[in-house]
């Protein structure tokens, strides 16, 4: 499942967030190729105070390790909380409060 590494700061009123996802992003036909597993990500959402600030649909095209960068109008002290589903159907949530 994918670990999370996550960066958001508030400069301006606009909060700019880094977020990295450990993950193989491996489809079918590369687990295949590798005899692995498949295992990627389908789904991330971000929200901040149950409103979705960033939200993408995925499969195993992306590279390994995805690093999301993205900016949206946001105040310090709030929480970031991303969300992500893999092909499996797995759910994983990580917190970062913005500073």
């Amino acid at each position: 499942m994918a670990k999370m590494k996550i960066k958001a700061k508030e400069k301006g009123g606009v909060v700019k967030v880094k977020a990295m996802f450990t993950s193989l992003m491996a489809d079918k036909e590369e687990a295949v190729k590798k005899g692995i597993k498949a295992s990627y990500i389908k789904y991330i959402v971000g929200k901040v105070n149950d409103v979705v600030v960033y939200e993408v649909s995925m499969s195993g095209f992306m590279s390994e390790n995805p690093l999301l960068k993205f900016k949206f109008k946001g105040k310090k002290g709030d929480k970031i909380v991303f969300t992500t589903i893999d092909n499996e159907g797995k759910e994983q949530t990580g917190k970062k409060k913005i500073k």
